[in-house]
């Protein structure tokens, strides 16, 4: 080996890399980027888990269980109920994980040395249901303790909804289906541009009559119908090879895959833009599109269980609605406008990334 080649050609990619000013910045903040989001967002513990309380009694014993549930540094409190219509409705439109009903007999059982709590569950996600039951379960054991002797005293009847044998499958499969439309919808979209663009084929573009939105509008068109295939494909698997139950309609759910579809293909066009290259382009759609669909957007791992500040982050993610959405028909089956704010943000999302990309679509130097 001749080492004076190597350090001439060590010394000609190291003038390369300094010149990619944009994939040097790439390369080191990618280490800290994934570092605080593992940090932050992986946690396998919770803190302030969202619960409701319906207390069909307000005596003494009662308030102080409640209380006791209210002091927990592991709940917030976020509704309390009138009546169980009003329990189902907040666990159907997932604003809490979990509620505890105190029966109206709780203060005369407890009296009489054994009393009952019925502890409701949102199984939509079974890995945060089983987190919050065992809290539950230590909470009820301490409050059973306080009230008398050593015995407990209280015994917590625990149902989960939605997902009555509690496996993570259930919960996983239909929020995984959001990479598998990723991988087509943005990064395959992100690639074929920018692979035109550095392949100079846009500069021989710019002596026809092709528009910009002609060139962008077929440029996505197949990557959608593929897309679209790929998303029926996934949901026929889970339902036919991993038992998950679609509760919904077919149409709920593929209405909402085709506006997610829109949403990561501008967004996967919009990278290309900004890109100019493929290997950039690959990095910038692995770090707004893969990392935020596996570790924000609810899939595995609960968005209320991160710190505010990345809760807060997560908004601008089309795939903590798409999650969302997708969970809600297949397990709970409702319909998608009940969740109308997740719809509503797709859509907003769709609006402003397409505008972007059109703007940005002028240094293609394509007609109008």
């Amino acid at each position: 080996m001749r080492w004076r080649n190597v350090r001439a050609m060590a010394r000609k990619e190291t003038w390369h890399l300094l010149r990619d000013a944009r994939s040097l910045a790439l390369m080191f903040l990618m280490p800290t980027i994934m570092l605080f989001l593992y940090g932050y967002a992986i946690r396998l513990d919770i803190m302030a888990a969202p619960i409701g309380i319906l207390q069909e009694s307000s005596d003494a014993a009662s308030n102080e269980f409640a209380a006791h549930i209210a002091a927990s540094p592991a709940f917030e409190v976020v509704a309390r109920y009138r009546d169980r219509h009003e329990l189902a409705d907040s666990i159907q439109k997932g604003r809490v994980w979990a509620a505890v009903v105190i029966p109206r007999e709780y203060a005369v059982d407890l009296s009489r040395g054994a009393a009952v709590v019925q502890l409701i569950l949102d199984g939509t996600d079974a890995n945060t249901a089983r987190i919050v039951r065992n809290y539950a379960l230590a909470l009820v054991d301490a409050v059973a303790h306080s009230v008398g002797g050593t015995t407990p005293r209280i015994q917590v009847d625990a149902r989960t909804w939605f997902n009555e044998s509690n496996e993570s499958r259930y919960a996983i499969v239909p929020g995984v289906i959001v990479l598998v439309m990723s991988v087509v919808g943005a990064l395959m979209t992100a690639l074929t541009i920018a692979r035109e663009i550095e392949l100079g084929n846009v500069v021989m573009l710019r002596t026809t009559p092709l528009t910009r939105s002609e060139f962008l509008v077929g440029k996505l068109v197949p990557y959608f119908f593929v897309g679209m295939i790929d998303v029926l494909g996934a949901i026929a698997a889970a339902v036919l090879i991993f038992d998950i139950p679609l509760r919904g309609s077919v149409a709920s759910i593929t209405s909402v895959s085709v506006l997610f579809l829109l949403v990561v293909m501008c967004q996967g066009a919009l990278l290309s833009l900004v890109a100019g290259n493929q290997m950039l382009a690959s990095q910038l759609v692995q770090i707004t599109t893969f990392l935020p669909s596996f570790l924000l957007s609810g899939a595995i791992y609960a968005i209320a269980n991160m710190p505010l500040w990345l809760q807060y982050a997560t908004v601008v993610f089309p795939a903590r609605y798409y999650v969302a959405l997708s969970k809600a028909i297949f397990l709970k089956g409702i319909s998608p406008f009940t969740l109308w704010p997740a719809l509503a943000a797709l859509a907003l999302l769709l609006l402003v990334l397409a505008t972007l990309l059109y703007r940005r679509s002028t240094r293609l130097g394509l007609a109008r």
